[in-house]
């Protein structure tokens, strides 16, 4: 389960970085609840919103400290991310820790609900 997990977090990366909606979309459960580093609480449709119009472009993104907790069917991902990039074409160069909760329906992992806060 820890190996699956994982695996899906280093293709979240790979899709924010590549602005891949359709990966996204599909690791996102549609009630998703995402409260982000400005303390804004996002909808699914509103957290994928700028990767589909290309407001958001993430240049660079290191993660760091992974830690994982697992509870039966739900997974608990704490990790901190360096994260570079421009949104509404404004650079910014961020340190955040995000909190991701997993939760597998049938066999098939949704985050259900994340939270991102700034680091340092």
């Amino acid at each position: 389960m820890e190996r699956e997990i994982l695996k899906l977090e280093e293709q979240i990366v790979a899709a924010i970085l590549s602005s891949d909606v359709a990966v996204l979309d599909h690791v996102l459960h549609d009630q998703l609840v995402f409260v982000n580093h400005l303390g804004m609480t996002l909808s699914k449709k509103q957290d994928l919103a700028p990767h589909i119009t290309g407001d958001l472009k993430i240049t660079g993104l290191v993660a760091s400290d992974l830690q994982l907790r697992v509870f039966g069917d739900t997974c608990v991902v704490l990790v901190t991310k360096d994260i570079r990039g421009s949104y509404l074409n404004q650079p910014f160069d961020s340190k955040l820790k995000f909190t991701r909760i997993w939760k597998s329906f049938d066999g098939n992992w949704k985050v259900i609900a994340a939270s991102s806060v700034p680091v340092g």
